[in-house]
């Protein structure tokens, strides 16, 4: 259907509205409270909003971008918009639910003269779905029409405070609202005006403007860029950029900005390895990844201790990836990147603290695995060493690192000053290892555990080294104890 057909028609149902007794309208929050008109339009007349709000942030990363940018309209463009319509809203299978138990919509939409609908986009495709399905409840879509004269600005404006009066509603996911007050905020409306309307306070639209911007800091930190929509997922809670931006402010003003930069590496580490709820992400603090048990996590592992730098890898084994296997390559040199121009970051000064090169690349590595790993899933990624390992199982690895780092920091934040941390920290040791020997007199001599007695072996070793370096520290500050009798003294 053409333009001017589609204006046809909504005129047409326009007047046909103006002879009817009860016509119905409907007040919108549009120039202080507008009544409209409200009449129906056959499922094939509406123009899906290519410019809504909720769809933005898988738009910008899709192939077709650019056709729908330059032919919103057309009919290719017109797919592309109703598939991400579709896949965006959380609730589509029970709203389409709803709609065919209603009989169709409960409110109608809102569209332009044009045809153009500003919301009820969902509802129209699904109810396009369920004509094709042969289940279609009606053929129509229920639409209050806008005025002649309304402004880009008012769209805008309308779209954000419909959402948040939407039946069977589906709020915007962070991303989507992210990039909404973005772009209001590029259009001229003041975050005064953005928060009124959100009902949020001018605080929290300016954090929220910043939170993108530390977004788009953080996809161009791996080595492969990840697209704004890895941040795009019903897991994703506000607070826990809001405080990972108040973390790095501080160490970009403190530090400098690669310090800022390595900061969020290693808070992405445990991001993807699926630790990203509020009450463990803000344990990822300062070097937590190489001090607390990540990296120890994978030498421990024959094939993916071969990420890390400088590690010995086994040139005697080779393999050759498939086209379904993801290859790690070994990371690269840490660079420092000015983003300045790109993302409105200015760097503090010519010259910044020197970072610890070394643990830059094995978080560097680390990221670049766990990255690889969730995008990989049950399929095979390809080591520097050669061999293949399942995304998951590599995940599932690296996660259990990730538990264990997060409960360290955890407990040491728990264990009080400094001058009483020491013995809490053995305490907390001496009754660990007391459920250590309780749990071996379990399993005694079980067929089933043989295989484990030699990684049990290896870390009884790996204690009994930690307890002569006590030993040696109490010795060297005239504790008097015995170094020779450490197992008595334990």
């Amino acid at each position: 259907m053409t333009e001017s057909s589609r204006q046809q028609y909504i005129q047409r149902a326009l007047a046909d509205h103006k002879e009817r007794t009860n016509p119905e309208t409907v007040r919108l929050p549009l120039r202080n409270t507008e009544i409209v008109p409200v009449i129906e339009v056959p499922l094939s007349i509406p123009i899906l909003n290519a410019d809504s709000f909720r769809i933005a942030p898988q738009l910008a990363e899709h192939p077709k971008r650019q056709l729908v940018a330059a032919s919103p309209d057309s009919a290719e463009a017109q797919d592309v918009v109703a598939e991400l319509v579709r896949s965006a809203h959380r609730k589509a299978e029970d709203l389409k639910a709803n709609l065919l138990a209603e009989g169709g919509q409960t409110q109608p939409g809102v569209i332009t003269r044009k045809g153009k609908l500003i919301n009820a986009n969902t509802r129209c495709v699904l109810l396009r779905e369920l004509e094709r399905e042969g289940n279609g409840p009606t053929g129509t879509l229920r639409v209050a029409v806008l005025p002649h004269g309304v402004t880009d600005q008012e769209l805008l404006e309308l779209e954000m405070v419909l959402q948040q009066q939407l039946e069977l509603k589906d709020e915007y996911r962070l991303v989507s609202e992210l990039m909404m007050i973005q772009r209001l905020y590029n259009e001229g409306f003041a975050d005064e005006q953005i928060a009124r309307k959100l009902r949020k306070k001018g605080k929290e639209v300016k954090e929220a403007r910043e939170i993108l911007t530390l977004m788009h800091r953080t996809r161009a930190l791996p080595d492969t860029p990840l697209p704004l929509t890895a941040f795009d997922s019903e897991v994703d809670r506000r607070q826990n950029w809001a405080e990972l931006l108040r973390d790095v402010k501080n160490l970009d003003e403190r530090e400098g900005h690669c310090a800022g930069d390595l900061h969020i590496k290693r808070w992405l580490i445990a991001y993807f390895s699926r630790a990203n709820s509020v009450h463990k992400l803000r344990f990822a603090e300062d070097d937590w990844v190489e001090r607390d048990g990540v990296v120890e996590v994978l030498q421990d592992h024959m094939d993916l201790r071969s990420i890390l730098p400088n590690s010995e890898r086994d040139t005697s084994r080779t393999g050759k990836s498939t086209a379904n296997e993801t290859e790690i390559s070994p990371p690269r040199d840490i660079a420092i990147k000015n983003q300045e121009d790109e993302l409105g970051l200015d760097l503090l000064g010519d010259e910044e603290p020197e970072i610890d090169v070394a643990a830059a690349e094995q978080v560097d590595a680390i990221l670049n695995l766990v990255i690889a790993a969730n995008k990989a899933g049950d399929e095979p990624i390809t080591l520097p060493n050669g061999e293949s390992i399942a995304g998951t199982e590599a995940l599932h690895t690296i996660g259990r690192g990730v538990e264990v780092a997060l409960e360290t920091v955890k407990r040491r934040r728990q264990a009080g000053g400094r001058l009483v941390r020491p013995l809490s920290e053995l305490e907390r040791a001496r009754n660990a290892l007391k459920s250590a020997a309780e749990a071996l007199d379990e399993v005694g001599n079980d067929p089933g555990f043989a295989s484990q007695w030699q990684h049990v072996s290896v870390r009884v070793q790996q204690i009994e080294s930690l307890l002569r370096e006590l030993m040696t520290k109490l010795s060297q500050r005239g504790a008097g104890t015995d170094t020779g009798n450490w197992e008595s003294a334990v």
